[in-house]
């Protein structure tokens, strides 16, 4: 179970940072890695850098995600679309 600790920063808790993650890429469908990690700056802020690729590994492990190294790109994995 994920409890808060005293000192956390929820702005830039790993949930936080994945969940920006999987609204972009629930958006866009796919994004660069560098694309995403320059939006967790944007959105998030300069920590947001060092919880970047914890969230993306997070993600990786409940399957929501793919890595296609030969482009470079995050892709959403397993959502249907549903507006």
């Amino acid at each position: 179970m994920l409890t808060a600790e005293k000192h956390l920063d929820l702005d830039t808790s790993l949930v936080r940072v994945a969940g920006v993650i999987l609204k972009e890429l629930k958006r866009k469908g796919a994004a660069t890695f560098e694309g995403l990690r320059k939006l967790i700056v944007r959105r998030v802020g300069e920590d947001g850098e060092l919880m970047f690729l914890p969230a993306l590994r997070f993600l990786f492990l409940l399957g929501r995600v793919e890595y296609h190294t030969k482009n470079d790109v995050v892709e959403l994995v397993g959502v249907a679309n549903a507006n």
